[in-house]
């Protein structure tokens, strides 16, 4: 029997986010990824991850962010050093996680995608979307720049509905 208690969001980067699901969805708490600059910070992680509860009782979603063509190398060596400290993070405490696709995630929640959209566009959405499913934690992302809330808390769903076998769900 499982005692899984909580599902967790993470959405990497800079202004990135931990979100935490009860196995009914109910968003118990939403925090900014602890970093400093670009980069998490390895043992703050540690312990915000060891304080939502035991191994057993976690399932994580991590978003696997993706460098494009247009994207300066610097940028995307970034973000794969601080996916890494994430994944360093998540091995060392032993947690039960998987890796998320941003098109897979969107795509599973009914989020608009497309070449079209512009970056504003695309976070905006994500906190409109976020907003239905959770009004009352709404305020958290209000803030273009608090976006990344809004995906941990989208992550942190899909990951809850592909967990529970619920992926056709919609809002």
């Amino acid at each position: 029997m499982s005692t899984l208690k909580y599902f967790v969001g993470i959405d990497p980067g800079t202004t990135g986010a931990v979100a935490i699901l009860d196995p009914n969805g109910r968003l118990t708490e939403v925090v900014d990824l602890p970093n400093s600059g670009p980069e998490p910070i390895a043992m703050d992680l540690a312990a915000l991850l060891e304080a939502i509860g035991r191994p057993d009782e976690l399932f994580l979603g991590i978003e696997m962010p993706f460098a494009v063509s247009a994207q300066a190398s610097a940028s995307a060596l970034t973000q794969g050093i601080g996916v890494g400290v994430i994944l360093g993070v998540v091995g060392t405490l032993g947690l039960r996680h998987e890796r998320i696709k941003p098109a897979d995630w969107k795509r599973g929640l009914g989020l608009p995608m497309g070449k079209g959209l512009t970056s504003t566009v695309k976070k905006r959405n994500s906190r409109e979307h976020a907003a239905r499913y959770w009004p009352d934690m709404a305020h958290r992302w209000e803030k273009a720049s608090q976006d990344g809330r809004a995906e941990a808390a989208l992550i942190g769903e899909h990951t809850r509905r592909r967990y529970l076998g619920q992926e056709s769900m919609t809002l």
